[in-house]
């Protein structure tokens, strides 16, 4: 490919139908080729030997180099033997001494030939825990037990039961970190899978709320859970957002936030095409609009698919204000957006090729503070900006109270020294200034990332073509977003109904009684959210 074709495969829109994902009402067939499945090992079985599966599980767990593993071996009654495993700190002791191990000690008669012989009467009748239960598959106990189960074997018996006695320690939920509000709930995701997705079901009490297994890995075997609707959320996205996730092939997953760049289609991209949450009430609202949710277990956030360029700007806030206030809060959010993008680049231009559009005086005063500083605004803005950077990545790294006071403290003694020696000009320090604010106000923080590079390119475009060369970066930049896409769904929806309601609601927020449909894009089984009338009394 030469390098035209690059360039035309970067910025003119191509859809594929036949290799691309696209979100439609007709259900997605997944299509495979039989001929590359590959013949799977049989999977490990319980022995009716204890001694097999004792020495199977010693190997396994390189017991006792693994001190955390415990192994309890038991006498059962006519002298039956049997043995527990589980690791220590992951799972409940006082659970195991209370209802399993004083169980198994205390069961009646036990006997070979006699009525307790079956495997699944130790899990029915005896095993006083809610969640046991009684297989073969050896790798099943073994996974249970690396998640903080408890195994148990029992001799002569082909099966062994699996417990879910998980107890380790967690952070408590708490109020979110980074997308804290006024109004609204005050909750936010912590590590723990079930805490996260019991939150979720607390605000949509609802049976229809399906929580879908999966997990990823092959050796961590990370577990999440993928949420969605079933009577709302359109089953071709389920079944793309259940692929990408089962197609995910690597040995460890620790974070979600590694999982978003394995889903996401273009990961080089400056902005994300998936967003991620740690409120339990927007991931709620998620779904309800018919998205698809994915939770992992130790991580406190949520990805929501498929999204869109102006969902990526709104705040949670905004559901919960009048409309008004959170109009104008938005507005404010979007001037702070263009702000941290373009006003360095801006600066740039107008002072080095356009200075016909500035007043007269405030040209002189411009020209009156850069008189003594002996380098190119290029060069001032860029030293100030990375400076600034540099404060910013500080003060995110120190302890809170240590980090808000270098911030603070750094970016005033900072400026303050820079004007003094003439290094840079008051005025660039206005205009740094009000640009880490303008990124400040970005309410997705991998977003916030996505605009410190693009200031950076528009910088360089002003500073050589002046409002010429933005407008040429605008331009391009809009048709790369055009071209992107998130799980089938247009990145710029819902831009070309520029006289739709979802087109107005992306901009601005709409009344709430006012919110009859969902998203049309998203191609939901019910579009309808609420009732035409949906404020059913009358002023008198």
């Amino acid at each position: 490919m030469n390098i035209f074709e690059r360039a035309k495969s970067a910025f003119v829109p191509s859809y594929r139908p036949e290799s691309e994902f696209a979100l439609t009402p007709d259900k997605n067939k997944i299509e495979y080729d039989v001929r590359e499945e590959k013949e799977e090992e049989a999977p490990a079985r319980v022995s009716q030997s204890i001694e097999e599966n004792l020495a199977y599980i010693k190997k396994r767990f390189s017991y006792p180099l693994n001190n955390d593993v415990v192994i309890r071996e038991l006498r059962m009654k006519q002298g039956r033997r049997a043995f527990l495993i589980f690791i220590d700190g992951m799972a409940d002791t006082m659970a195991l001494d209370g209802y399993v191990i004083e169980s198994l000690l205390q069961i009646p008669y036990f006997a070979d030939g006699e009525i307790y012989k079956y495997e699944d009467e130790i899990a029915e009748r005896f095993i006083a825990h809610s969640q046991a239960s009684a297989t073969e598959d050896m790798e099943a106990i073994i996974e249970e037990i690396n998640f903080g189960g408890c195994g148990v074997f029992i001799d002569g018996f082909k099966k062994g039961v699996s417990l879910d006695i998980r107890n380790w320690g967690h952070r408590q939920i708490d109020r979110p970190e980074t997308e804290q509000t006024i109004y609204g709930p005050q909750e936010g995701f912590a590590e723990m899978l079930r805490n996260n997705s019991a939150l979720v079901r607390k605000i949509l009490k609802t049976e229809k709320l399906i929580s879908e297994g999966v997990k990823i890995g092959a050796v961590s075997k990370t577990r999440g859970v993928l949420m969605y609707i079933s009577d709302i959320a359109n089953d071709s996205l389920v079944n793309e957002a259940r692929r990408r996730i089962n197609s995910i092939s690597t040995d460890y997953i620790i974070a979600i936030e590694e999982v978003m760049q394995f889903l996401e289609e273009s990961t080089f991209a400056a902005t994300t095409q998936i967003m991620s949450t740690e409120r339990p009430d927007k991931v709620a609202r998620a779904l309800v609009e018919g998205r698809v949710v994915l939770l992992l277990n130790g991580s406190p956030r949520a990805l929501i698919f498929p999204t869109t360029a102006f969902e990526l700007t709104h705040s949670v806030s905004d559901d919960y204000l009048r409309v008004p206030y959170a109009n104008m809060s938005r507005i404010i959010r979007l001037i702070a957006i263009f702000m941290s993008i373009l006003l360095p680049g801006l600066y740039l231009a107008t002072t080095l090729f356009h200075q016909e559009v500035i007043p007269t005086y405030l040209l002189y005063s411009i020209s009156a503070s850069r008189e003594n500083v002996p380098f190119p605004s290029i060069i001032e803005l860029i030293l100030m900006d990375l400076s600034f950077e540099m404060i910013r990545e500080a003060g995110i790294r120190m302890p809170n109270p240590i980090g808000s006071t270098l911030g603070i403290v750094g970016g005033l003694i900072l400026g303050q020294a820079a004007v003094s020696a003439r290094i840079v000009s008051p005025i660039m320090i206005i205009v740094i200034a009000i640009t880490g604010i303008g990124s400040f106000a970005t309410v997705d923080y991998s977003l916030s990332w996505s605009y410190r590079m693009l200031r950076l390119i528009f910088v360089a475009l002003g500073s050589l073509m002046g409002y010429y060369g933005i407008a040429i970066g605008i331009f391009v930049y809009s048709l790369i977003m055009g071209k992107r896409k998130s799980f089938g769904v247009p990145f710029l929806q819902p831009l070309p109904k520029a006289l739709s309601r979802h087109m107005s609601g992306a901009l601005f927020v709409n009344a709430i009684w006012r919110r009859e449909k969902r998203p049309s894009y998203l191609y939901t089984k019910d579009d309808k959210e609420e009732q035409k009338i949906s404020r059913k009394w009358k002023i008198k």
